[in-house]
């Protein structure tokens, strides 16, 4: 009897309840279904943000690269640079110190020449001293002076 008063509760439930229930239900799998396209949505959305923000790591990886071989090749062309300077100011040091040398060699050469005619001067006029005698030098002087006039008349 338990049965058949279940089953008869079972065929009015179906009967009177079924289009509500079904309507309930259906409002149900149509608020799940609108859920679901909206996580689907926000799942989408993130998932391509995701990609985005993974090509751009992909991207930063080639970035950095590009950045680092850039800053080589700045760095050589700079050491480059700094090596082909230091050699033109070692050069001009060069050319500095042998025109310095050059100089001093010329100064040296000059005293040089300066003391040898000194010192040929004095062995002259020693040797003079001791040859000429005072009538002889009366003569030179003479000499010198009328060479001046000579030279001086010569002039104007």
């Amino acid at each position: 009897m338990l049965f058949v008063n279940f089953a008869i509760l079972v065929f009015l439930f179906l009967k009177f309840a079924k289009k509500p229930l079904i309507g309930y239900l259906r409002g149900v799998r149509d608020k799940i279904k609108n859920e679901l396209d909206t996580i689907n949505g926000r799942f989408n959305d993130v998932k391509s943000t995701l990609d985005e923000e993974a090509n751009k790591l992909k991207d930063i990886d080639q970035r950095i690269k590009e950045i680092q071989e850039n800053a080589r090749e700045i760095a050589k062309r700079e050491k480059d640079k700094i090596i082909e300077d230091a050699k033109i100011a070692a050069e001009k040091m060069i050319e500095n110190a042998k025109r310095y040398h050059n100089y001093r060699m010329a100064l040296a050469k000059k005293a040089l020449s300066d003391e040898m005619v000194d010192v040929a001067i004095s062995m002259v006029e020693e040797k003079l001293t001791k040859k000429i005698s005072e009538e002889d030098n009366e003569k030179l002087i003479n000499k010198f002076f009328t060479d001046l006039q000579t030279l001086k008349l010569n002039l104007n």
